[in-house]
This record gives structure tokens, sequence and C-alpha cells, in this order.
């Protein structure tokens, strides 16, 4: 069985779409093959992330048993004690069982409802997800002069030149700045000429600076930025949520400014998360190293730490980072780990582009799982009802969360 068709199969047997045929067929492969080898055919065309999510014994034991006590597992003409499964197999199908969660956010269905109620759905069925999409590319570009341009409808090419400064709109790229050979020529305006990239609620975009750097940027979130990069220094301004990688360049430090908060880089890869509406300002640091600053208090962030800069208070708390976590919004995923449903539902609120409404108190509820954010909202909200006490109403562009 090729991978191609192990993954198809996986997929239909947890939703339960699979054929009586095709059933037979996988079972008989999961009993008669390695199940370390499985388990790699599943990671290696499956996991995107920087790590994948974590399930414990119980949990993953869950999804064992699922699969083990099928009656089609059962190959016709064996004996039942051979059908047992080896001890020895045992930690090994832990593995497997964790990954096939991992594979369909409908896996959390077979681990959860024999230990939750499952909500009453019928203010969601009646609401097809097509009515709430999901984000896609888009964005607008304010030029210096005050012109915006429209960056998902533009045409590829370019869109304006500005000095030695080219910008265009590439397929899949994004917005590139070029800066173009001086030729002998002298300028003859030294201002500082600035463009700000802008993603709307259910927006996300790329830019490609003009030193080389490479930003993503998050929904609701703001970048401004020089034209072309004078002098010693590159500073860019930020709010919202960007990943950066940045171009080295050890002569000519990068600085990315938030509020009275200052992140210094020489060439590194790091996400800043700095929305105005969240009680704080968050930088991880995925390679490198980053210099944070408030006022007068600095810190000094290594590779995998995390800074957490109060709004209300100069003090820069450190501390090891969750890179999955923090990374998958840009790796096209939402990941909750013991998350309230405020969070929850404020990151749904940016990507979705909808209101959220709480009606009762879930300050003693927390969900965790990892979910597609190219699918739509409705199969999202469902699993949350399915593994927590909370149901959710839509109307039109709003969400009412209720007990």
């Amino acid at each position: 069985m090729n991978k191609d068709k192990l993954e198809r199969l996986l997929q239909q047997y947890f939703n339960n779409t699979i054929t009586d045929t095709d059933c037979i067929e996988l079972l008989d492969y999961l009993r008669n093959n390695d199940p370390d080898e499985i388990a790699k055919t599943i990671d290696e065309r499956l996991l995107t992330l920087e790590e994948g999510p974590e399930f414990n014994r119980f949990q993953a034991k869950k999804v064992l048993e699922r699969i083990k006590s099928d009656s089609r597992f059962m190959r016709r003409g064996v004996e039942p004690e051979d059908a047992k499964p080896v001890n020895k197999w045992y930690r090994s199908w832990i593995r497997v069982a964790a990954i096939l969660i991992f594979f369909s956010t409908v896996g959390f269905y077979f681990l959860f409802n024999r230990y939750h109620k499952i909500a009453n759905q019928n203010d969601l069925a009646g609401t097809k997800s097509s009515q709430i999409l999901p984000g896609s590319t888009k964005a607008t570009l304010t030029l210096a002069n005050g012109k915006v341009i429209l960056l998902d409808s533009a045409a590829d090419g370019m869109l304006t030149k500005s000095g030695r400064t080219v910008v265009n709109k590439a397929h899949n790229e994004g917005l590139v700045y070029n800066t173009l050979a001086d030729n002998h020529q002298t300028a003859t305006n030294t201002d500082t000429v600035y463009n700000t990239l802008t993603t709307p609620r259910g927006g996300e975009y790329k830019v490609k600076l003009p030193d080389g750097t490479n930003v993503w940027l998050n929904s609701s979130s703001s970048l401004s930025y020089p034209v072309e990069f004078a002098g010693n220094e590159r500073h860019v301004k930020l709010t919202g949520e960007a990943y950066f990688e940045v171009a080295k360049n050890k002569d000519k430090p990068f600085y990315v400014c938030v509020n009275n908060v200052c992140v210094k880089v020489l060439g590194t890869h790091f996400n800043i998360a700095a929305y105005t509406d969240d009680a704080e300002l968050t930088t991880t640091l995925l390679e490198g190293s980053v210099l944070i600053t408030k006022n007068s208090q600095q810190r000094l962030l290594k590779p995998g730490q995390q800074a957490v800069v109060k709004n209300n208070a100069d003090v820069i708390n450190v501390s090891d980072a969750s890179i999955n976590q923090v990374m998958a919004w840009k790796n096209g995923y939402f990941v909750f780990n013991d998350d309230n449903i405020n969070t929850i539902m404020k990151k749904l609120s940016r990507w979705y582009d909808v209101d959220v409404e709480y009606q009762g108190s879930f300050e003693n509820q927390r969900f965790g799982g990892t979910f597609y954010r190219s699918k739509g909202i409705t199969e999202l909200l469902n699993n949350l009802e399915k593994i927590g006490k909370v149901h959710f109403k839509i109307t039109g562009r709003r969400i009412i969360v209720m007990q």
C-alpha cells in the first residue's frame, strides 16, 4: 500500500466513510506491518509543524482500543488468540494512535465521546460552513502619498516605483521590493519614504523588504517600513502579529518597534504577537538572538525562548516557548493547548472575520486540539462543543458562545 492510499484510507476510517472492502484492507495492513514503519510513513507526509501534539498514555490507548476492537480487524480463519496485540507492539501502537488523532480533527470524537456529553448541535447543524469562510491572502498597501492599493485584486507585476525601489506583486510570493543599483545617480531627496502593508480580519500576506528580509503578516496586522533602508540601521513598525526572517547584516541592525517596546536583531527568525486588544506583547525566537528593550529593561533571548512584556509594566519575563503553538498560524493551523474560550474565540474572530458574543461564564474551561485554518468555522466549533461544556450559535457573522 503506498503512502497516498494509506493516508486516504486512514482519513476515511476516522470519518466513518470507508467501505467494508477498504476497511478490511486497511486493518489487515495495520495488523501485518511494523507499527514503527507505519508511524514513520505518516510522520513524513503529515506533520508540517515543528512538533506534533502530545497525547498521554491513556488518550492514545483509547484510539488503539478502537482499532483493535474493530471486528473487521480479525482475519478470517485466524484464531482469536493470534489476533491479540503483541505486548512488544504496545508502545509503538501508542505512537501510531497519537499520530492518528492528529491526522483528523474528527479523531477528537473518538477520544472524548465516552467522557463528555455531546452538545446539542441544532444551532450549528443548520448553518453551512460556506457562510463563514476561512481567511485568505489579502491586504492593502498604503503608499507614502496616501494612495491605497488592494493587493488581492491587483494584477501580478510592478505596482509602483519610488526612487530606486521597484515594488512588485509576485505570484505566491506576495510583495517584493527591489532596490536598483545607483548607476552613478545621486539621490536628491534624503527623506525616508514609508509604505504600510495592512491585513484585515480574515487576511494574511507576505512581503520581502528591500534588504531581503521576509515578513509574514497574520490577520488584523500592519507593518510600516521604508522603501529603502538608508543609514546604519533598519527600522520597521508593527501592530498585530508577524513572523520575521531577517536578512543578515552585522553592520546594519534590524529593529522592530511596537509602541515603546523595541526588538533588535542582526539576522534571525522570530515571531512577534502584539495586538492592540491583548494585554501583552510576546516575542518568540526560533533562530539567532534578539534583544528586547522596554524603557530601562533589557533581555536577550536564545533560540526556543519567549519574552512576554505586559503593556502596563516594564518587566520582561522570559521562558521556554512552545514553537509548535506559536508558529501554528503561519503553518496553516490553530493549535490550542489548555486555552480558555476567550483566547480561542479571539483568534477565530481575527481569522474568520466574525464578532463574538458571550452568554455565561467559561473561566474554568480549557480546550486543546489542532485544527486546520483552511477549513470552515462550523467544523471547528462542532469539535469544541464535543470536548467541552460550551455551545455556539451562528447569526450572520456573529457567533454567540453559550453554556
